[in-house]
């Protein structure tokens, strides 16, 4: 055929398209890529394009096939065309190994597509995701802030999917403070380290109550479980705490007891809360960190929760546990009531959450009223400096 045939753009089109029927994928990339070459104005063009990405997809060419689905996206003035180029271009980008690229490509589409709410935070999780593996720290804590601020705002347009990620990413955040509460070590001087532990403890109970909003049983189960971490711990930066130096053998053995006296009522609170998260268990809520709170209530009244699983000869369900807790016998019981059912840990799209907000959270929201753990504890830590006042003073 004439190289200034009229109907060569069509003949070579056409012979592409049966390449592609055929799956000669090579074959069918040479022909488009001459296509594209020979008439760079035609009004194909744009078909071209994503037939090349296409037939380099098919082939394997990953790294090819991204950089074309990133040319539909230019090319195309359709808005859900773009928003579906960059998320196939920045998988590619990802499965081809590149999370440099995949992250340049996600970032461009939250940049360009606050909406829908749900998908924006769905990326910038795949960037949160990317950012944890670079070992980019502040970036991937800053990630999840935005997570966190766009559901909040998200007012109408908020899902359970959006709030599933945003509560994914506070508990993380929340997970920061608690770390920096646990770094502080209960040394000399004491008193100022003291109230460093104190003020950083009120503000991790604070995050971790917060959690509770997020209406996951999972989130639920996670925050109570941080909650008992924080008094265990604070009992055992207690017990574990510098001594006063110059101390007679009397006066040492006096403090050790005032010391203990406080650390105990902060390793009941711990035992409280850890309680309170295997409730949820007869809430239909069972996850790892119920898991986690039934092994730490082993370690602290092995009598009580360290012990077999009963079994029996009828099987309800391969994910029930049945724990022995010492217990009078039960009556004879009655119809049980009707267990609301629960939304899935990781929603997917949006539903009618309202009775599992009541049932998941019930439980831990009732410790958080009770128990004013923002600000836990005050007179206990004034009777901590006492107590340490008392050592230095009987030094002296």
């Amino acid at each position: 055929m004439a190289p200034t045939s009229t109907i060569r753009p069509t003949a070579e089109y056409d012979a592409a398209a049966a390449l592609i029927q055929l799956k000669n994928w090579e074959k069918a990339a040479s022909v488009l890529e001459g296509f594209r070459n020979s008439f760079p104005e035609h009004e194909l063009q744009p078909e071209v394009t994503k037939k090349i990405a296409y037939v380099y997809r098919e082939n394997g060419k990953l790294s090819l096939a991204a950089n074309e689905y990133e040319r539909i996206e230019r090319e195309s003035e359709d808005g859900e065309i773009r928003r579906d180029a960059l998320q196939v271009a920045a998988e590619l980008h990802e499965k081809d190994g590149n999370s440099v690229k995949a992250l340049a490509v996600y970032r461009r589409y939250v940049e360009y597509f606050p909406q829908p709410v749900e998908l924006n935070l769905e990326t910038r999780n795949n960037i949160s995701v990317i950012l944890k593996a670079q070992n980019d720290l502040q970036s991937y804590l800053n990630e999840l802030e935005n997570i966190v601020a766009i559901d909040s705002s998200a007012g109408k347009d908020r899902t359970a999917r959006t709030r599933y990620l945003a509560g994914q990413a506070a508990l993380v955040l929340a997970e920061q403070k608690f770390d920096a509460f646990a770094a502080v070590k209960l040394v000399n001087p004491f008193k100022v380290n003291l109230q460093r532990k104190r003020e950083l403890m009120q503000e991790a109970t604070k995050n971790f109550s917060q959690l509770v909003e997020y209406e996951s049983g999972e989130i639920t189960a996670a925050a109570t479980f941080y909650l008992a971490e924080i008094y265990a711990h604070f009992s055992k930066a207690l017990l574990m705490s510098e001594r006063p130096k110059g101390l007679s053998t009397l006066e040492l053995e006096q403090y050790e007891l005032a010391i203990e006296d406080q650390a105990y009522p902060f390793e009941e609170k711990a035992i409280e809360f850890h309680e309170d998260n295997i409730k949820l268990i007869s809430r239909g809520v069972y996850n790892d960190w119920v898991e986690k709170s039934l092994q730490k209530l082993a370690e602290f009244i092995p009598a009580r929760y360290d012990k077999p699983e009963e079994t029996t000869g009828i099987v309800s369900s391969l994910e029930t546990y049945i724990y022995a807790i010492d217990r009078p016998a039960p009556p004879v019981p009655l119809e049980p009531p009707e267990v609301p059912e629960l939304e899935s840990e990781e929603p997917s799209q949006a539903g009618d959450s309202t009775t599992v907000a009541e049932t998941e959270t019930e439980v831990i929201e009732q410790s958080v009223e009770t128990e004013s753990v923002e600000n836990p504890e005050p007179a206990a830590f004034d009777r901590i400096e006492e107590a340490v006042q008392t050592g230095q003073a009987t030094r002296r």
